[in-house]
């Protein structure tokens, strides 16, 4: 991969990873403001305790992708970025594109998701 589009991923990946930061932080807000709430019923509490299930889950998927981000961004730095971590093939750009954070090649991924027997 050549210097500009690596730059270029740079810029994407920095975007997305402040998004996903600004995501996070405004369901903290939203969840702590809701703790503070006075609860009514058991209905209530119900909702409330389902609310932040959801918020547990989404930011623990959040924070799965902000490490995957992360780490796209050193290997931008270091000059590995595109590379596959499993075959160590290029990434195509199509798919680097759709997913800047991509890890794995098509191939490698779709090997990864096979159910195993």
């Amino acid at each position: 991969m050549n210097k500009k589009d690596a730059a270029n991923f740079k810029k994407i990946l920095i975007q997305k990873r402040t998004e996903l930061l600004n995501k996070v932080n405004n369901a903290q807000k939203e969840l702590d403001s809701s703790s503070e709430e006075n609860v009514g019923d058991e209905i209530d509490t119900a909702s409330q305790n389902s609310q932040k299930e959801m918020y547990f889950e989404l930011a623990a998927n959040d924070k799965i992708t902000l490490d995957t981000i992360n780490d796209a961004i050193a290997k931008v730095e270091r000059g590995t970025f595109g590379k596959c971590e499993c075959c160590g093939e290029n990434i195509t750009l199509e798919r680097l594109k759709a997913i800047p954070w991509s890890r794995y090649c098509i191939k490698c991924q779709e090997e990864a998701e096979r159910p195993r027997k």
